[in-house]
């Protein structure tokens, strides 16, 4: 990386920016952990039985009571090392392409940054600390080791055992294995492999069990047992009748949200227009490629991880999922011979429109800054985000200081 590459270090830097809001909000869950909201989801466990989502909190408390290690210390070092992981792969994937407006307007889109570090229902920006970050984590993996890895066993063993790990953290992860599958159909293409059926079969297989086991296991679970043994063991105060636990342990073909009462037709449309960043990166990838194979996936990926909107409620986090996983996918499949694809397209379209380049820059500043999405399907977006951004953290700053 040249030190005089003006447009390397304006990326670095925002990035670094971005990262730093990060990890002082991380010092501030640490130094206020009991008065996390979220901390009574994560820490559930294998304690009364299978639950979906206990595998982070049966980690967590396994290593503090088996090694005497505080439950704090443990959850703030897991979350440190994601997210240092997490933003250093972000800038491996990102740093080689050539950048304009476009590649800002994607990249800093506030569907992906950004979104996590608002505060909407809670005190805290507590998503940065939600499950969803380690499934992008592990993405992100996946996608590095497709792009620097030749050996194909490994490549594709890696990604079944990412996958079922990656089911039992978080189960929805059952609904993006069409983007793993397509990242490794990217690998191929990079390699001039041949694609084997059997792969497609094995892993199709795979997946079809890991759904069936999580469907007919859900429910199962003693929370009443969880709950009383994080309450003995960490001195906590939970209540087993919390609706958080309820809804974890609710049968799926109870959380249909289009039979809520007071469900309108008008949030669907208002979350198709918030998704308009996802629908850019499928036209761009019409225009710019014939993969039908590619262009299948992509597509059949994107509409698979729809079904989650039916079964819950915070359909602002599976926006920010969606489009992070598409974004990582797309990026991943023009890194290799179409660096110049934000740049190229942004170019073509700044022609086509006659627009000049002073005001796209100016507008995708503004563009990324000045909103954001808040968390249920009823809420409306949230404007002004940076300015409530930057504000809740100077108050998170004067409470630790002062």
């Amino acid at each position: 990386m040249k030190l005089f590459d003006k447009n390397m270090n304006l990326f670095l830097a925002s990035l670094l920016l971005v990262a730093s809001i990060y990890f002082f909000n991380i010092l501030i869950f640490h130094v206020n952990f009991s008065e996390l909201i979220s901390i009574k989801g994560l820490l559930i466990n294998y304690d009364g039985g299978f639950i979906r989502r206990g595998l982070l909190g049966e980690v967590i408390t396994s290593l503090s009571i088996n090694f005497n290690f505080d439950i704090r210390n443990i959850f703030t070092f897991f979350h440190i090392i994601n997210y240092l992981a997490f933003f250093y792969l972000n800038f491996l994937l990102f740093k080689e392409f050539k950048k304009n407006f476009l590649f800002y307007f994607f990249i800093f889109s506030p569907l992906y940054f950004l979104y996590p570090l608002v505060s909407v229902t809670t005190k805290y920006a507590e998503i940065i600390i939600q499950r969803e970050i380690y499934l992008l984590t592990f993405f992100l993996i996946y996608a590095y080791i497709c792009l620097k890895i030749k050996n194909r066993n490994i490549v594709y063993f890696s990604g079944l055992i990412f996958l079922v790990f990656l089911t039992f953290l978080y189960e929805l992860t059952i609904l993006c294995f069409p983007f793993f599958f397509t990242i490794y159909y990217v690998f191929v293409k990079n390699n001039n492999y041949q694609i084997k059926y059997y792969e497609v079969v094995l892993a199709s297989s795979l997946c079809i069990a890991i759904i069936i086991f999580h469907v007919f296991n859900y429910g199962q679970s003693n929370i009443e047992l969880i709950v009383e043994n994080l309450n003995k063991n960490f001195n906590l105060k939970y209540k087993s009748d919390d609706l958080l636990y309820s809804w974890l342990n609710k049968d799926i073909s109870k959380q249909i949200v289009f039979f809520i009462e007071g469900f309108k037709s008008s949030y669907i449309l208002r979350y198709l227009f918030y998704a308009h960043p996802i629908f850019l990166l499928i036209l761009i990838n019409f225009n710019l490629t014939k993969d039908k194979i590619f262009l299948f996936l992509f597509v059949v990926s994107i509409m698979l991880f729809t079904i989650v909107f039916a079964i819950a409620t915070d359909w602002a986090r599976f926006i920010h999922i969606l489009y992070s996983l598409s974004l990582i996918t797309f990026s991943l499949y023009y890194l290799v011979n179409h660096k110049d694809v934000y740049y190229n397209s942004g170019n073509s379209f700044l022609k086509k429109f006659k627009i000049n380049i002073t005001f796209a820059n100016i507008f995708v500043v503004i563009y990324c800054l000045i909103w954001s999405l808040k968390h249920t399907y009823w809420q409306n977006h949230l404007s002004f985000a940076i300015l409530k951004i930057f504000r809740q953290n100077l108050l998170y700053f004067n409470e630790l200081i002062f």
